[in-house]
């Protein structure tokens, strides 16, 4: 499957590539990048492996997925963002629903890279997906990345545990 490449006014994103491993295995292995994210501890080069090939097989099973987002003034990777299924056990109200995640490497944090990358996805799965609702799940501290949320439309309507820790969910509808 050809995966869309998405531009903004300062970004690009593309689908992930393997040159893309080494920068996606640093930032996984960052513990400030992490520290929101599952458990919260860096990810192993292994982990990482796991996590890249399972961004790509979205694509080719499900016909959507996440984006490696670049910078364009520097063609660096800076994080990456998409849709996801992620079999987790979330209750039978959520089971189904389209779950959008994004994540920054430091270099990439605080320019308001993350609205503008969202903002396009949305757009994107508009088109795919048409009216659905969508969901998007963060730790309760991570101010920074519910702000993001918030502006791009997103309403927080549950807070609870996920993958056994505290979570707050936003939903809304593309």
């Amino acid at each position: 499957m050809q995966i869309p490449v998405l531009e903004t006014l300062r970004l690009k994103l593309r689908g992930y590539g393997l040159e893309d491993f080494d920068a996606y295995a640093a930032m996984w292995a960052d513990p400030e990048v992490t520290r929101h994210i599952g458990d919260g501890s860096p990810k192993s080069e292994a982990e990482s492996w796991t996590s890249l090939l399972r961004a790509v097989g979205h694509w080719q099973i499900l016909g959507y997925g996440s984006w490696a987002i670049d910078e364009k003034p520097s063609g660096r990777f800076i994080g990456g963002i998409g849709f996801n299924d992620s079999k987790r056990d979330r209750g039978d109200a959520l089971k189904d629903l389209l779950e959008l995640g994004w994540m920054l490497s430091p270099s990439g944090s605080g320019k308001g890279y993350a609205t503008e990358a969202l903002q396009a996805v949305l757009e994107w799965g508009k088109t795919h997906f048409g009216q659905v609702r969508v969901i998007a799940i963060t730790a309760p501290e991570n101010i920074a990345s519910m702000r993001v949320a918030q502006k791009c439309g997103f309403k927080e309507f549950l807070r609870g545990p996920s993958l056994g820790r505290p979570r707050v969910f936003f939903d809304r509808f593309l």
